[in-house]
This record gives C-alpha cells, sequence and structure tokens, in this order.
C-alpha cells in the first residue's frame, strides 16, 4: 500500500461514467502550463507471492476533471506542488526526434530533455501533422501530448458520417 504521507478519501469518476467513492488522494501537482495533476490511488488485490491475495493500491495521475470531493473531507492536508516557472514561453515550439532503434517518431517540446540531439525544430501546425501520422507519439514527459493532443483531437467528434 502507499506510504504514510497526508492522504484523503475522494471520488473517482471512471471514463464511462461510473464512480468509486473512498480512493486515496495523496499530492496535487501543477504543470508548467498551470493544469493541476492529482496523484490518487485505487484500493484493489494483487496475487501473493506463494498463493492467496493481498491488498495494493493502483496509483496514477489524474486531472480534476476525473475526481469529485467527498463532503466533509478536508483536502487541505494533502501536499500541493504548484508550479516554478513564473512566465510561460513566448512561442511554442516543438521538436520532432525521427525513428530510430525500433522507437515511434516522437514530437518533444523545445527544450524536453528527452530529446535527442538528433531532433530537429518544427513550428506548431507541422507538428499536429506530423501527430496525425501513424506511429509518431507525443512526449509525455514535457508538454508536448498536454499541449498539441487536444488540439489535434478537437472536432473529431463532430466529423460527418457518410450517412449525415
Amino acid at each position: 500500500m502507499s506510504d504514510a504521507s497526508p492522504s484523503a478519501s475522494i471520488t473517482l469518476v471512471l471514463p464511462d461514467g461510473q464512480a468509486i467513492e473512498r480512493v486515496r488522494l495523496y499530492e496535487r501537482q501543477q504543470l508548467d502550463t498551470g493544469l493541476w495533476m492529482y496523484r490518487m490511488c485505487v484500493p484493489l488485490w494483487q496475487t501473493a507471492a506463494g498463493g492467496g491475495v493481498e491488498p495494493a493500491e493502483y496509483g496514477t495521475w489524474v486531472t480534476a476533471e476525473q475526481l469529485r470531493p467527498l463532503p466533509g473531507v478536508d483536502l487541505g492536508r494533502i501536499p500541493a506542488h504548484p508550479r516554478t516557472r513564473v512566465s510561460a514561453p513566448a512561442r511554442w515550439a516543438w521538436l520532432l526526434d525521427g525513428r530510430a532503434h525500433g522507437r515511434p517518431a516522437t514530437v518533444h517540446a523545445e527544450g524536453c530533455s528527452s530529446a535527442t540531439d538528433r531532433a530537429h525544430p518544427l513550428g506548431t501546425m507541422q507538428a499536429l501533422d506530423v501527430l496525425a501520422r501513424p506511429g509518431t507519439t507525443a512526449c509525455t514527459a514535457c508538454d508536448a501530448a498536454e499541449a498539441l493532443l487536444p488540439i489535434l483531437a478537437h472536432g473529431q467528434d463532430d466529423v460527418p458520417t457518410p450517412d449525415d
């Protein structure tokens, strides 16, 4: 199970709309873009060595849209880590790391420590075009996935079908 750091019960909303009450919220972290992410854990069972089961937690980071506070639960004790960057970059700049050693091509934000020295600069429209191609990913260690993927997905549900 998780460490003894402060935690609070909260409700987790699943993608299909179901809610799991009393998952554990452990910390909050603000990304450089200003978005807050929340580290939460769901209590589960896991197979124990030698047979049987034992308690365990599955943890992940989610946004506020996936969480709902429980009435009467104080979230003020939960550690919060606000962003440290005081100003946003003047412009978006992206890097494309090409396919290498069986890895897919990846789009990174300029300055990402995960980008290799083989990466080359892209504008925003070029980055979106490249991400629309199968086999290209957006880096999750920098702002690339958070900034570009929602733009790429915008309007996907509004695409007319042949029956329209």
